[in-house]
């Protein structure tokens, strides 16, 4: 009885091997009507697999094989991979289904060139590291630059991943900071074959091996709290605030006998001058507290915002500065905050439209034991107004000096 039950697994399993497509009929099937453009075909392994298929509540016989065939592309290539699938259609046999891909990768495109890499992603750091990263990452100690294997994988001639290896120091709450070498997955897009790329997509690749620990410090959380105020977020910032400030006009500000002229050189600035010029003077002459911890150029959001809204108001509205004010304007003067400082409110040729600094000397550091101030911005407002009365009233002087008497 045992022989016979053996000898009839036997033959049911060899009917099976014998009813399972051979290689010639698997390769006929998967290459289809697409001969002409077939280049290379071969089997990811030696045989194939029997599955059954919850969905269609059959069996399958699943062979995989790697195609390389011409694309839609004139001189570029793709390697197919994917699975030749069979469905079992019983007395031993089965009948082709479909192909199913697995992957597709493009080849004969020329990869990007590092600096070409550079270029796009030091255009925004923010978005190549993510907002976590940069508030993490304490030191940038080299990097991003290629890895030494980059593992270029082309999705589509408009989209090409690889990897970029960096070494920083990385806070770890409650631990300390770790120096570590690490991998980054970056995948760039763009919308035509031979165009700028226009969009990427990054993370820090999620695979142990790919980060390795080269040290640890440990340090307290006050220490660690006080790190996260100079992360790569605000270095940077700090360094395009910098990049920044040297391309607007380099102004030669005079030193200020005090804060009545220091007032009345703001306001020529905002009559004759621009939004650019106006912007490098009072990135020099905000008092400190504008400022984000430590930096002189790098305005915290609030106030680079207001700042922002300032200029637009003053030289891009329906109405500028200069037009609802005149040179020599009516000017208010008060003590603010008992003697240290002095508030200067300008008032333009209409009703409700004054602008006003408010000016006093800061500490700006020490000289041999003796504190070393200048005149700062403590407050400024920059009123224009915008409506149709205001602007129609300005301009129906034919004269300027029957408007400004006084210039």
């Amino acid at each position: 009885m045992k022989r016979i039950f053996l000898a009839i697994l036997f033959y049911i399993l060899f009917t099976n091997l014998q009813a399972q497509p051979n290689d010639a009929q698997i390769k006929k099937d998967a290459i289809g009507t697409s001969g002409a453009s077939i280049k290379s075909f071969k089997f990811t392994k030696t045989t194939g697999t029997r599955q059954w298929n919850s969905g269609l509540g059959n069996w399958e016989y699943v062979r995989g094989v790697e195609v390389l065939r011409k694309s839609d592309y004139p001189g570029i290539d793709v390697i197919v991979i994917g699975d030749v699938v069979y469905q079992y259609t019983g007395a031993a046999k089965y009948s082709y289904l479909k192909f199913r891909v697995i992957q597709n990768e493009y080849v004969g495109i020329p990869n990007p060139t590092e600096s070409e890499i550079q270029k796009y992603i030091s255009a925004d750091w923010e978005k190549f590291y993510g907002s976590y990263h940069l508030r993490n990452i304490h030191k940038l100690n080299s990097g991003p630059t290629l890895a030494a294997e980059p593992k270029w994988f082309w999705h589509s001639p408009k989209s090409v991943s690889f990897k970029m290896k960096l070494n920083v120091d990385y806070i770890e709450d409650g631990k300390g900071v770790e120096t570590i070498d690490c991998i980054w997955d970056v995948r760039l897009y763009r919308d035509d074959i031979k165009g700028e790329w226009q969009n990427m997509i990054t993370n820090k690749s999620q695979d142990a091996n790919e980060t390795k620990v080269l040290k640890t410090v440990n340090y307290t959380v006050e220490q660690l709290n006080a790190m996260k105020n100079k992360t790569l977020a605000y270095t940077l910032t700090e360094q395009q605030s910098e990049k920044l400030l040297k391309e607007l006009p380099q102004v030669a500000i005079p030193n200020f006998e005090d804060e009545e002229a220091m007032a009345k050189y703001l306001h020529d600035l905002f009559i004759n001058g621009n939004a650019e010029k106006a912007r490098s003077v009072l990135i020099r002459l905000l008092h400190p507290g504008y400022f984000k911890n430590g930096s002189k150029v790098q305005l915290d959001p609030y106030h680079e915002q207001s700042l922002q809204q300032a200029l637009l108001t003053a030289f891009s509205g329906k109405a500028t500065y200069k037009m609802m004010y005149c040179q020599n304007a009516p000017v208010k003067v008060d003590k603010y905050g008992g003697n240290n400082k002095r508030a200067f409110y300008f008032s333009g040729t209409v009703k409700d439209c004054v602008s006003h600094f408010i000016i006093g000397k800061v500490n700006d550091g020490y000289k041999e034991g003796v504190a070393q101030t200048s005149l700062k911005i403590f407050e400024y407002g920059i009123n224009v107004r915008q409506d149709d009365d205001a602007i129609n009233y300005v301009t129906s002087f034919s004269n300027r000096k029957n408007l400004c008497k006084q210039d």
